[in-house]
């Protein structure tokens, strides 16, 4: 039996990972949340079957985790290109907004050793957890603009990003004076719809994201061209392919 899950509820995916271990389970498929694949990494390996997902928290080992197999990219990787990127244009200190969360507080640990290496720093650093208040969001903002460094690296989820970013702007805090770097959430998330409303895109203008490289390939036109036909018979055209699908179809490529 092949078990598949998202991150929609947290709390069912668990439930329903833990009524599955007594069962004919051969793998684990899911989720992209880091949160939760910490926990099922422990289901898996009291299962003794793989758990592949495309959660990028650094600290998802296959030395702890034996069964883990990655499909995506760690955080490593996009925090040394956000380190390189302010190392490149001079930025000697940043301000880190994240998510509290696993994922969220990983990811930022990382970008910090990163820095560190680029004789760079976080100089002030903000979470906030997943069900935040608008007020508080924007008491977040403020704190952050009085900071002394404007450069702001912000390491979230797509809903609880792009709410910032709404907020931001109507803060005054998106244009001259201000750099926004976004990890690959936001890279991801506009890859994979070609109808994003035109509001979000007009507040997203300016800001920097990190999208990982996939060359061109006969493979990966050959995907592509097969995505395009099978959303088109699904009524799926609005859904593209970003770099985590490509991931899943390197390691999966008999899905389609």
């Amino acid at each position: 039996m092949l078990l598949f899950w998202s991150c929609d509820n947290d709390t069912v995916f668990l439930v329903s990972a833990l009524q599955f271990m007594e069962t004919d389970v051969i793998a684990l498929i899911g989720p992209q949340c880091s949160t939760i694949s910490h926990m099922i990494s422990y289901v898996a390996n009291e299962l003794q079957v793989p758990l592949m997902s495309f959660a990028s928290d650094a600290t998802l080992s296959s030395i702890q985790f034996p069964f883990f197999v990655r499909t995506g990219s760690s955080d490593l990787y996009q925090m040394a290109a956000v380190a390189a990127l302010v190392d490149y244009n001079h930025w000697k200190i940043v301000t880190a907004i994240y998510i509290d969360n696993v994922y969220g507080r990983n990811g930022i640990a990382a970008l910090d050793d990163a820095l560190t290496l680029k004789r760079c720093k976080i100089s002030y650093k903000v979470g906030f957890p997943s069900n935040a208040k608008r007020s508080d969001l924007i008491n977040l903002l403020v704190s952050v603009s009085s900071m002394e460094s404007r450069v702001i690296i912000l390491h979230t989820g797509t809903e609880p990003g792009l709410k910032l970013f709404s907020m931001a702007h109507q803060l005054n805090m998106m244009g001259n004076g201000y750099v926004w770097i976004a990890t690959d959430w936001l890279s991801a998330y506009l890859d994979a719809n070609s109808s994003v409303p035109a509001e979000t895109i007009s507040g997203l203008q300016g800001v920097l994201t990190l999208r990982p490289h996939i060359p061109n390939s006969k493979m990966k036109s050959n995907l592509v061209s097969k995505w395009s036909t099978q959303s088109k018979k699904y009524n799926y055209s609005d859904v593209c392919i970003n770099t985590y699908g490509f991931y899943v179809y390197d390691r999966c490529p008999s899905v389609m």
